[in-house]
């Protein structure tokens, strides 16, 4: 009985390091999606100083653009350091999840309630 418990208590452990690596993955996906919508959001402004410098005839002005760009950047670094903390998150996730399955003998159904 003692050995069941055991194995019920390694279940819930899995359970919640699942619960929070999807949770980890899902705030990661979603700060993604809202970089996407700043990078998208500055291209429709670094558009419309152009083409406003563009039918005004003037020079760029690099004031206008600059903090744009740089937005644009950081937007992508950002992107980028998300994909490696999901990349990294998954990673370690497998490795715990392997050293789990390795530790806990799954047994055919009745073999199993046999046991009980």
């Amino acid at each position: 009985m003692s050995n069941f418990k055991e194995k019920a208590n390694d279940v819930a452990e899995s359970a919640g390091r699942t619960a929070r690596y999807v949770a980890h993955i899902s705030k990661c996906r979603f700060e993604i999606l809202t970089e996407k919508e700043r990078i998208r959001r500055n291209y429709t402004k670094l558009g419309k100083v152009y083409y406003k410098d563009y039918i005004t005839d003037e020079e760029p002005d690099e004031a206008e653009y600059k903090p744009l760009c740089d937005a644009v950047s950081e937007s992508y670094r950002r992107i980028n350091e998300l994909k490696e903390e999901i990349e990294c998150a998954k990673e370690e996730y497998h490795c715990v999840e392997e050293e789990i399955g390795e530790e806990m003998e799954i047994l055919p159904l009745e073999e199993a309630t046999a046991e009980a």
